[in-house]
Order: structure tokens, then sequence, then C-alpha cells
């Protein structure tokens, strides 16, 4: 028999939503699945009332990213099996934000926090995206939480490309218009690069351009439709972070995109980006304006070096990212944690 599954989810227009819950709705019944997915985000009082009140119609309450009132996990725990996934340290102040979070529901709240933290209390089961937000929840939920990493769908195999000369060169950084806040972390080895190599690109996918930067960046709004043949026009993908609470507990999305395009990476040594970038290998993990200038100029004056890079980051992606094996991996401990007792 099926394990029937309501799904509780944060809004469409989400990224979060778009690759942990949107890209396996088509694949679940191969895994013997059924998978009820309900928009929780802008429903009222009473919507979620009923919808806890149906809980108990099905195997379980998969609410994804959105901690809802302590009235409602309860309920909803009392009469099915609780499975909260995330993806963000919604138990820190966001990295763009100085002093304290102003507004109630923001991540790192006194209020967010303790909503996250009974709910963790709750679950049967927990998916985290990253290590530390496996650690997190595993002060409150130790032997029903797991390692979850955030995937993306196989690319197809696409013409190969001709390999960019030294001097045109492109790296790119692709998302929401708050993270452009990182960009300043590489702008001092960027512009010393383009000083450098001056007719290398730096190109940005985004909602917004960045502003206030030494660094040119080439703006390219960003759209579902447009982002796949962006992907495949870089020859190199970047994610910086700052080394705080709220990034080390991101799930290196954007390297994933990079990766499964063949890209060779660089990113910041910060958190899950440790586990996506094989140091060297696939790519290059850096701390410092002259890590990251070392790092850029190692890839732009060697195009058979950027080539070996990229093939070995399409390989480690294909090994733990990919969409079909994180479905799997997912398939099978629902199925196992779902045969035993039911705890009440």
């Amino acid at each position: 028999m099926a394990i029937k599954i309501l799904c509780l989810h944060v809004a469409h227009d989400q990224a979060s939503y778009r690759y942990r819950v949107e890209q396996f709705l088509p694949y679940w019944a191969q895994y013997g699945i059924e998978m009820h997915p309900v928009c929780i985000t802008g429903k009222s009082y009473s919507a979620k009332l009923r919808l806890a009140l149906a809980s108990k119609e099905y195997d379980y309450v998969w609410l994804q990213r959105k901690p809802l009132l302590l009235f409602f996990i309860a309920l909803i725990a009392s009469r099915s099996r609780l499975l909260y996934d995330y993806d963000d340290a919604l138990y820190a102040r966001e990295s763009y934000i100085e002093g304290l979070p102003n507004k109630p529901v923001q991540p790192g709240s006194k209020q967010s926090v303790s909503r996250l933290n009974s709910l963790l209390k709750r679950t049967s089961l927990v998916f985290a995206g990253s290590d530390a937000l496996v650690n997190y929840a595993r002060q409150f939920n130790p032997d029903g939480t797991f390692l979850v990493p955030t995937a993306f769908s196989k690319v197809p195999a696409l013409p190969e490309r001709a390999c960019s000369t030294n001097d045109r060169v492109t790296f790119g950084w692709i998302g929401h218009n708050l993270n452009l806040f990182f960009l300043s972390l590489l702008d001092d080895a960027a512009s010393l690069l383009q000083e450098r190599y001056p007719a290398v690109r730096f190109s940005v996918m985004s909602g917004k351009a960045p502003q206030g930067l030494k660094t040119r960046w080439d703006f390219v709004p960003w759209s579902q439709e447009a982002e796949g043949e962006w992907l495949d026009s870089l020859d190199i993908g970047l994610m910086p972070l700052v080394d705080d609470e709220w990034s080390r507990g991101k799930c290196a999305f954007k390297l994933l995109q990079y990766m499964a395009y063949g890209k060779p990476v660089i990113a910041s040594a910060v958190g899950a980006n440790h586990a996506a970038v094989i140091d060297g290998v696939s790519g290059y993990l850096a701390s410092s304006t002259e890590e990251w200038l070392s790092a850029f100029e190692s890839l732009v004056t060697s195009p058979a070096r950027r080539r070996a890079m990229g093939d070995e980051s399409r390989n480690h992606f294909l090994q733990g990212y990919e969409r079909q094996k994180v479905q799997e991996q997912m398939a099978e401990l629902l199925h196992r944690h779902c045969k035993q007792p039911q705890q009440r």
C-alpha cells in the first residue's frame, strides 16, 4: 500500500518550493508514495485548522520550511506523523541584516526560534538541507533527523562549447536580490582581476543589478526560462558567503546549479560549500582576497584546468545532489520509518 503524504509547502514562487518539493512531484508514485501538495502560505486560520484536522487521513504531514502555530503542530502530531523539511538557518539572523530582526516572523527573532524549537520537538522526521541544520535539529530530535541536500535535476547532455580563451572567460553568480550583498566579499579580487585581464567578464543573474561595487558586472534579469541558457554560457560559477551562523546553514544550492552544467566553481570556505566543492579538484574554496584572486587566475589562465575541473564538478553533482539520487534517499527513509510503531 502506498504511503500517503500531505505536503504543506511555502509559496510557489519561492526557490525552496521549486527545488525541495515541486521537482519531485511527478516521480513519487514510482516510489510507492502518494504526495498531496497544498500551499500553506496565505491560508486563513480556519483553512489551516481544516488541514490539521484532516491530517489523520495521511501517513505523514510534510511541513516545508514554514513553522506553524504550536496549536496546529500539536494537533497534527497527535493525528499523524509530522515531517519537517527546512533549508535555511531559521534560528539565526540573516547575514545582510544589521542588529536584531525587527519583525517577529523573521529568522533569528525570539518568536521564530521558539516556534522552530517547539516544532522540532514534535516531529517524527526532520529532513535538513545542510550539516549545520542537521546539528541544530538533532538537539531536539536526535534520532529522526537526516541530511537531505537540496537537489537539482540532471541536465541533458549539452553540445560541447568551445573553450574560452584566457581573455574571454566569464564568471557568473546567480541568486536572490538580498544575496547580492555577498558579492562585496570578492569585489577587491574581482576588480583586480579585471585590471589584469580587461576582457574577463563577470555576469550576474538576479532580480536587480548589483550596486556600489568596483567590479563591472553584466546584469541579466532572472527568469526560469532564461536560467538554463545563462548557466550554460558561464565558464566558472561563484558563491561567496560570510562566515556566520546564517551562511553556515545554507545548502550550497547555487553551486549545484553550476556543477550540473559542468562548471568549475569557486566558493567561500563556509558551511555546506565544503561538501559541494572538492578543493583543488572540482574548484576552489577561498577565505581571503588573496585566495579568491589566486583561484580566479588559476582558472583564467588554463583552459585545460577549467575543463578538467568542470568534469569533476559535474561528476560530484551526479553522485550526491542529482534529483533522482536525493529522491531515492528520501523514499528509503520514509518507507523505513513508516514501518516503525507510531509514537503518540
